[in-house]
């Protein structure tokens, strides 16, 4: 380093404040606090769009199958889509349906 750096780093040195300005520290955490929540948006967005474009391509493709494996059932097409089972009358009011149970059930 020569004389003349030497010289001005001195100076630097003397004149440089010792403290930061009052408030100094809340600035610093209200700023992180922004940037943290902004980058949260930020990779929350990111992340739904890549993920939900693949998910309504799943759903769909799901739909389409469950419509073309039950097209000889003759179900309804949100039936089918959802693959909902036949419910008939006789099963609705069956008391395994009634009371969750599973199997046959004896009567006295």
């Amino acid at each position: 380093m020569t004389n003349r750096e030497l010289e001005i780093a001195v100076l630097v040195r003397e004149h440089a404040e010792a403290r930061f300005t009052p408030g100094f520290a809340e600035r610093v955490i209200d700023r992180v606090h922004r940037e943290r929540a902004t980058s949260l948006t930020a990779a929350l967005q990111r992340q739904f769009v890549r993920i939900v474009p693949l998910a309504a391509a799943a759903s769909i493709a799901l739909a389409a199958y469950n419509v073309w494996s039950s097209r000889r059932a003759g179900t309804g097409a949100i039936d089918a889509m959802l693959n909902l089972p036949q419910v008939t009358l006789a099963a609705a009011y069956s008391p395994a349906a009634l009371f969750g149970q599973g199997g046959n059930v004896e009567t006295p």
